[in-house]
């Protein structure tokens, strides 16, 4: 296997920015600082290497919760009053979860600060004309911590469905009450129950004023391990080009450090925004990398359920062949909680998907948490993924 001479390149890679670099929230220098240091791991592989800033509001994402929490707790008080204005509340808190966190779109960005992102991209030329292009990448930022998700542990799914249950819940009897109350009907004792029951949810819907910290995690798996694999692509391409193994003839190679992924995959929309022209001029096919930590987990996504994004069908099952090729068994399954900068791609009909080596059918104890650090994360399946990457290159310059 090809990739596993570049396993200690990687896994060390993967060290060095998190030891030396540590936490890096969006938008930060310390984002920044690791956009620089790919850039000089880009250099010796790429024809171009550079960091690329775009202006965006990172706060943003998750800086909602506390509006939404507040919503909740003057709907609950204006149930009793003035039942509409309290359906109006709830509907706008409703409404900005959905657009903000399940969708990623950028509703409430306009309320604060914009900052300035940095991704580091590195661009290789085939050896003839450029008739296609992939794009590897991995995101540079890292996630603050959730507390629900670190203290409740895999419950915490449970947990946010039932507090998203409580929201509708005041929605529902909110309108309820409105339609009664503006037919001049005296209150009935049942809605004076169902107002009851909604302030008895507040300490389930106030936790989320604690949803997360403003401390950024390590971020080994999530993803300094996807930039290393970027990175780990460019060491070999290097190497490629003098010892007679495959090397791309006719498909640009770009490499990608992105910025701001857990900010709701700003770094990608601004990607995206600004290239879109000369990323639909020829074909091109994204390949992002993202939450790598043991090859036993070898995951390819279709799509991604908030975003609605649906993924290149040819793709997934190009990168499940070149699994099977290899006997390597490959999952093939949905994001059905947030989402991966793969969207960004897919959103604009660009071919994508995410390729991962993480279990998804739980919440692992180093996702999002203090524990994503490189103790959890195995070389082999830095390898396993890097030649992943490598075999679908293959085959898609062979088209």
């Amino acid at each position: 296997m090809r990739a596993e001479r570049y396993k200690d390149y990687m896994y060390k890679l993967i060290d060095r920015a998190v030891r030396d670099i540590g936490p890096r929230e969006p938008c930060s220098i310390q984002e920044k600082q690791l956009g620089e240091l790919l850039v000089e791991e880009f250099k010796p592989s790429c024809d171009s290497a550079a960091i690329e800033s775009f202006t965006c509001s990172p706060a943003a994402f998750l800086g909602f919760f506390p509006i939404i929490v507040v919503l909740y707790i003057a709907s609950a008080a204006l149930y009793w009053v003035f039942p509409p204005a309290a359906a109006a509340l709830m509907f706008l808190a409703m409404t900005i979860f959905l657009l903000q966190f399940v969708r990623y779109r950028e509703f409430l960005d306009f309320l604060y600060p914009k900052k300035q992102g940095h991704s580091a991209i590195g661009v290789i030329k085939p050896k003839g004309e450029v008739k296609r292009r992939v794009v590897v990448a991995g995101h540079t930022d890292t996630a603050y911590e959730f507390n629900i998700w670190l203290f409740f542990k895999n419950a915490a799914i449970p947990v946010m469905i039932l507090t998203i249950l409580a929201f509708l819940f005041l929605l529902g009897i909110s309108v309820a009450k409105s339609i009664v109350w503006l037919q001049g009907d005296p209150a009935a004792p049942v809605y004076t129950a169902l107002g009851i029951a909604a302030v008895a949810l507040y300490p389930l819907v106030g936790m989320f004023l604690f949803f997360h910290t403003y401390v950024p995690v390590p971020g080994a798996m999530d993803n300094m391990a996807g930039c290393a694999v970027a990175a780990g692509l460019g060491k070999y391409l290097a190497d490629a080009r003098g010892n007679g193994e495959f090397f791309p003839e006719n498909t640009e190679v770009v490499l990608i450090g992105m910025g701001c992924e857990e900010a709701g995959l700003r770094g990608t929309r601004a990607y995206v925004k600004q290239h879109l022209g000369e990323l639909k001029k020829i074909p091109t096919h994204g390949l992002f990398v993202d939450g790598v930590y043991d090859e036993k987990y070898l995951t390819v996504i279709t799509r991604e359920i908030c975003t609605g994004a649906k993924h290149d069908p040819a793709l997934v099952k190009m990168a499940q062949e070149a699994a099977a090729k290899r006997n390597w068994p490959m999952l093939k399954t949905v994001i059905p909680l947030g989402a991966s900068d793969a969207t960004e791609f897919s959103r604009a009909g660009i071919s994508a998907t995410c390729l991962l080596c993480q279990d998804t059918s739980r919440l692992v104890p180093n996702y999002h948490t203090r524990y994503d650090t490189i103790e959890h994360i195995r070389p082999e399946s830095l390898a396993v993924t890097l030649q992943i990457v490598i075999d679908m290159l293959e085959r898609i310059d062979r088209q």
